[in-house]
């Protein structure tokens, strides 16, 4: 996302999620905190008395009940993630999809705007603003507009007791929006900054897959996200990545671990059931290595306690980027950056892996020749996540076969919990007939 007006991070601004607007306020102090924003932008947003009228002894707020409600969800919307220093993305056209009527939004543009730029102009939202064009077929399309809870919003919300710790209560889910279905359930995307803009045509098992997935969850009830829509991606070919993702901006792979555990599926708690360190496990595999005993995020000479989540991210950026990560990218959390560096890590693990000093040998050279030679390496991290998403496919095709359901959630599947420990057998089974290797799977708690 481009735009010269404004000193943000670039990267910051593109991992922006659309806003959510099925969230509300819970409990006296979020409540309170959201009377008092309402209070705030009272006069930017409320009609001005006609000048000719005689004044009322007591001037009457006939629009407060709606005002703070339709308040409410906005900063419900934003203050979770707000807290932690991420940016919303939302549609400032009506016309845009964000605004569709089949999303059974709880208000519509004009009211969202109303009270959100009241906001801006009070200083309690930061906005970088969006831009629109129309495609090659004359359709408007654009970027969505950034916004997120400023300093001083954040201060407000603390003195009412809001804070980071408390925003998982503060701010439930309530009503997801519907999500229309998709046109291409399986979605092939041509290698990024590829001249070749063609790909090869979806297999037909993929499609009846895809059908069959969602037909099983038609036939299921869901509570506390949106009705699952599902789209599994590839990039350049059916050799990378192959992953699925659930549309929508209320959908269960976007939220939080806390708001999942109350997800239910025919009224049902759900379990997440998931493969432990998969890229490296199965990188391993594929070099030709049996998986040590034990953690294998545990590094030499590094604390594992300490800066374990710093070593999974290591790992996530070096198969990310086809080879060892030697400097964080923004991306990665500041307290990570702040803590232990990358060279530290890479040290480590080089010793503990030598295999990780030669990655691109993972890929098969028959597929890498068919990758465009600036994408090879990154083409090692979407290889990886293409072994296992076959794996997930599998272990879900067993699930469906035997009469359950498991929703795809990367290297994990969410099923009720009853069905948690055949979920982790079909994934030890799926991985074993494809690997010739069983992959360590839990049950999280």
């Amino acid at each position: 996302m481009e735009n010269s007006s404004h000193t943000h991070s670039v990267t910051e601004l593109q991992d922006a999620d659309v806003l959510s607007l099925a969230r509300v306020p819970s409990g006296d102090c979020a409540q309170e905190f959201v009377a008092e924003v309402s209070e705030r932008i009272r006069p930017l947003v409320v009609r001005k008395s006609d000048s000719n009228q005689r004044p009322s002894g007591r001037e009457r707020d006939k629009g407060r009940d709606k005002r703070t409600r339709e308040t409410g969800i906005i900063l419900a919307g934003l203050m979770r993630k707000g807290f932690k220093g991420k940016w919303c993305q939302v549609n400032e056209g009506h016309s845009g999809w964000f605004w569709a009527t089949s999303r059974k939004l709880p208000f519509g543009n004009k009211a969202f705007w109303t009270k959100t730029r009241a906001m801006i102009e009070l200083g309690l939202l930061e906005y970088v603003s969006g831009k629109g064009w129309k495609d090659k077929w004359g359709k408007w399309d654009g970027e969505g507009a950034r916004l997120r809870p400023s300093q001083a919003l954040l201060r407000l919300a603390e003195s009412y007791g809001c804070t980071k710790e408390t925003a998982f209560s503060d701010w439930p889910l309530r009503a997801p929006a519907p999500v229309s279905d998709i046109a291409e359930p399986v979605q092939i995307e041509p290698f990024p900054d590829s001249r070749n803009t063609g790909t090869e045509p979806v297999p037909q098992d993929l499609l009846l897959f895809m059908q069959r997935l969602q037909d099983v969850i038609a036939h299921h009830r869901f509570s506390g996200c949106a009705r699952p829509v599902l789209q599994m991606k590839f990039i350049g070919s059916l050799s990378f990545h192959g992953r699925i993702y659930a549309k929508g901006a209320d959908n269960y792979q976007s939220m939080a671990r806390e708001d999942r555990q109350f997800i239910k599926i025919d009224g049902e708690p759900v379990q997440e059931v998931d493969i432990s360190a998969a890229s490296l496990s199965i990188a391993l595999l594929l070099s030709g290595h049996a998986l040590p005993p034990g953690d294998l995020y545990s590094l030499p000479g590094i604390d594992a306690a300490e800066h374990r989540k710093a070593v999974k991210q290591w790992f996530v950026a070096t198969f990310g980027a086809g080879k060892p990560c030697s400097r964080w990218s923004d991306r990665v959390d500041a307290k990570i950056r702040s803590t232990i560096r990358s060279t530290t890590i890479k040290q480590a693990a080089l010793m503990h892996y030598p295999f990780l000093g030669k990655l691109d040998h993972i890929v098969p050279d028959s597929i890498m020749q068919t990758v465009p030679t600036d994408y090879r390496e990154k083409a090692v991290g979407q290889y990886l996540i293409s072994v296992e998403a076959q794996i997930m496919r599998r272990a879900m095709e067993d699930i469906v076969n035997h009469g359950g359901v498991a929703l795809p959630l990367h290297d994990a599947l969410l099923v009720p919990v009853s069905w948690a420990d055949k979920a982790q057998k079909a994934i030890e089974q799926a991985s074993h007939r494809l690997l010739g290797h069983t992959l360590r799977v839990k049950v999280s708690k």
